[in-house]
């Protein structure tokens, strides 16, 4: 059954800016994962709970190259795709995306971020979502799926970014999202909501899956609020504390001056509450909260569901993150599909005449001679891997060269890029169009023609 209570959109116009590494000659949404294009797997996760329209927001000077991958795959036969686009040289973020299209969505709506890969059901959040009449639900992963992974190059001196996010235990309302960028040393919580709520857990490692279900009037405030740029970084936790907000009329308001009443209702022009779902409330025992009012008396309410802790739940925007999920993707690739048949995770189109291959994953029209030794590895479109080469953990992007007797191990080798003959890489990071002379020896370093220069631990 085509579930049509929900649009979809898929933000897929994302830069790539925190893989500079390996995205920067590629659209993000396109890096190869396992033997598919990062952007297939939300579409996927969609068609798997009968979702099978979507708007896919992608930046236009990427629209015909992202069309033609998803045509590749065959997930455009399955699914009728509204691909639009967002100009290029438009500084545009999430938020701003969601108001471009604000005239295309006309019911309560999903977005997801190209670059999450799950197997989790949404049934639980859509459920929590439809419970409680939600203005937000939204899916939490557990943290540390890089865990185990040596990720190539030199040592990141950058500490990876955290969210805190604070849940009401009892009632999974979420009441703060914010990100550890955010504060210094000390964070603050507003007194109000301890007095509100009793207690209420903050956690620092689960990750925002950037998927959220919303109620259309929410992007209807959206537009309204053209100041804000960011959906994660600012606009939802601008709704996230709204939910505190009192409308005139209630009791709380009530003694309070006519400018902060009209300044606290201003968010309900786009609330509208109907009648008879007031009085459901008002004569309903039901309660979530430590006071006797159903919901607080909150007609904003946002929920947090998190997944359970055996489902894979990753968010690819990191180089860290990306070499991750190859690394694994052997081991995960069965639950990614679990009750569904398996793709094979080597392209049909691919040529691989290797006879020493185990967990590998082949991309469209990849090229993998005789003679070699492939292992744990993943192998973009169109690269060609020559006779007597051992790659061992390691990633060869789209239309990369490794030339005759080369020994990698645990390297990412970029997009175009070329490894000379008989080379030996040991948690390289070699980025894009990149030429590594042959005969190279060397271990943890970065290559990139970027600034010039080799960068060494």
């Amino acid at each position: 059954m085509i579930n049509r209570e929900f649009q979809a959109v898929i933000l897929a116009a994302g830069r790539g800016s925190r893989l500079p590494e390996v995205a920067s000659q590629t659209p993000k949404c396109l890096l190869p994962v396992g033997p598919y294009p990062l952007l297939w797997y939300p579409l996927n996760l969609l068609q798997k709970h009968s979702i099978q329209d979507a708007i896919v927001v992608v930046l236009d000077s990427q629209k015909n190259e992202i069309v033609k991958a998803l045509e590749k795959t065959g997930i455009m036969n399955k699914m009728k795709l509204d691909i639009t686009a967002i100009p290029a040289d438009e500084d545009f973020g999430t938020a701003d995306s969601l108001r471009f299209i604000h005239e295309k969505i006309k019911t309560d709506f999903l977005v997801i971020s190209c670059d999450v890969v799950t197997n989790v059901s949404l049934f639980p959040v859509i459920n929590k979502f439809r419970e409680h009449n939600a203005a937000m639900a939204t899916l939490l992963f557990p943290g540390k799926f890089d865990t185990g992974v040596t990720v190539p190059g030199p040592k990141s001196k950058e500490k990876p970014e955290r969210d805190l996010i604070g849940i009401h235990t009892d009632s999974r309302r979420l009441l703060f999202l914010a990100s550890t960028s955010d504060f210094e040393e000390v964070m603050s919580v507003n007194g109000h909501l301890l007095r509100k709520y009793g207690k209420f857990t903050i956690f620092s490692r689960l990750v925002d899956s950037h998927i959220y279900i919303l109620k259309k009037w929410v992007i209807d405030l959206l537009k309204e609020k053209d100041n804000m740029s960011t959906l994660k970084g600012e606009f939802l936790p601008y709704l996230i504390k709204k939910q505190m907000t009192k409308h005139v009329g209630s009791p709380d308001n009530q003694k309070g001056s006519v400018l902060n009443a009209k300044l606290s209702d201003e968010v309900f022009e786009f609330c509208k509450v109907p009648a008879h779902e007031k009085q459901i409330i008002e004569a309903s025992f039901f309660n979530d909260s430590r006071i006797k009012e159903p919901y607080n008396n909150d007609v904003i309410r946002c929920y947090a569901i998190e997944s359970p802790k055996d489902t894979v739940g990753v968010r690819v925007n990191t180089t860290a993150s990306y070499f991750a999920i190859n690394s694994k993707i052997n081991s995960i690739w069965s639950k990614l599909f679990t009750g569904e048949n398996i793709p094979s995770l080597i392209s049909p189109s691919a040529t691989v005449n290797s006879t020493q291959i185990k967990e590998i994953a082949v991309f469209d029209s990849a090229k993998l001679s005789e003679k070699t030794s492939l292992t744990g590895s993943v192998f973009g479109a169109h690269c060609e891997i020559k006779p007597k080469n051992i790659i061992t953990n390691s990633i060869i992007m789209g239309h990369a060269t490794i030339e005759e007797g080369c020994k990698i191990e645990n390297c990412i080798i970029g997009y175009k890029a070329v490894v000379g003959r008989k080379c030996v890489l040991k948690n390289c990071l070699i980025g894009p169009n990149y030429q590594v002379e042959e005969e190279s020896d060397i271990e943890k370093v970065y290559l990139t023609n970027a600034d010039g220069f080799m960068e060494i631990e």
